[in-house]
């Protein structure tokens, strides 16, 4: 797949999410008194939100489509209490979440050109938010959303109540039943200890770490080699609920 393998982009997915949870005033956002959408329907919330991403890839933000796309985003967020700043730290997560998880199972999955197409990407995306305010480059907004961490995560039970949840999405969608637990070391294998210890998650075994890390060695030197389908996009996977023609109003939330 152009943009990533649909098992990595989930992944990805939930760990940067998994971050934004970490801060207790986005959790009781997405929390929603334990009535939000990723308590109710987790697996539907993410398949939504992977084709609105996917859209913005595949036409690019600043394209009718995309347009759209990232409008009808916003026209979802809208209905909840999100600051600009934790706007900022949600983009800062998409920016950085590969090379974060990169650097967890020991490998370096980034260009220095491609972690560059990545930050010009995003920051075109908040343009058409509109969101301002970034730093004026990623090593700085990488800096601020570091320091941002530090002072904003705190353990929530209502975080940890969502993070749960992410873990099913993902046990259940790629690993079949006898696997699940296996499934659910893998995903803390690719979280650091630091967003482990602040959603009070254990740590996966030794041999499932160094499982992981040997797969991500041995799938590394692929990406370089394998034929190069840009006809395909997240769309092809996360947009299997969409019936016809993709219409983003019927993504997400119904208004």
């Amino acid at each position: 797949m152009l943009y990533g393998d649909p098992i990595a982009v989930h992944a990805a997915y939930l760990i940067g999410f998994s971050r934004q949870v970490a801060v207790p005033e986005i959790a009781s956002v997405i929390y929603q008194g334990g009535g939000g959408a990723n308590l109710r329907d987790v697996a539907r919330r993410s398949d939504d939100t992977l084709t609105l991403f996917g859209a913005f890839l595949k036409w690019g933000p600043s394209s009718s489509r995309g347009r759209a796309a990232i409008a009808r985003m916003e026209r979802i967020h809208d209905r909840f209490a999100i600051t600009d700043e934790q706007k900022r730290y949600t983009l800062a997560t998409l920016i950085f979440e590969t090379e974060r998880i990169g650097q967890q199972v020991g490998i370096d999955p980034l260009s220095a050109s491609q972690q560059q197409a990545i930050w010009l990407f995003w920051c075109r995306v908040a343009e058409q938010m509109p969101l301002d305010g970034l730093p004026a480059d990623a090593a700085a907004f990488r800096r601020w959303m570091l320091e941002y961490e530090r002072e904003n995560w705190r353990y929530s039970d209502q975080a940890r109540e969502v993070v749960d949840e992410f873990f099913v999405d993902w046990t259940r969608r790629w690993f079949p039943r006898p696997a699940r637990p296996l499934g659910r070391q893998v995903l803390l294998a690719m979280m650091d200890g630091d967003l482990r210890a602040a959603l009070d998650l254990e740590a996966p075994s030794k041999q499932v770490e160094w499982l992981v890390r040997a797969n991500a060695r041995a799938y590394r030197p692929l990406l370089g080699i394998r034929p190069l389908r840009a006809d395909r996009s997240w769309l092809d996977y996360f947009g299997h609920r969409q019936r016809g023609a993709l219409d983003f109003e019927r993504v997400g939330p119904s208004d």
